[in-house]
């Protein structure tokens, strides 16, 4: 089974593994792996951002308000004994 049958049945971890290495080979691979690059940057890209809009939307975490602390009484000092 050829390299791009197979981007679909990738996680996304090891998808995005691919996409960095085609891209660094896109620019210092041999003439063979550019091309082999150029190819497959396309359908990598295809399904990230097909990915990308099928993923659920995240709220972001709503916060608590802090809670605030009661301030603490002023300490009252003893009058020095003379």
């Amino acid at each position: 089974m050829a390299i791009d049958e197979r981007i679909a049945g990738y996680t996304d971890k090891e998808l995005g593994t691919l996409h960095d290495n085609v891209r660094r080979l896109a620019q210092t691979g041999s003439t063979a792996q550019r091309a082999e690059a150029e190819r497959l940057m396309p359908l990598i890209d295809a399904e990230l951002a097909e990915r990308k809009a099928r993923a659920p939307v995240r709220k972001p975490p709503v916060r608590k308000a802090a809670v605030k602390k009661k301030a603490a009484p002023a300490k009252v000092e003893a009058p020095a004994e003379e």
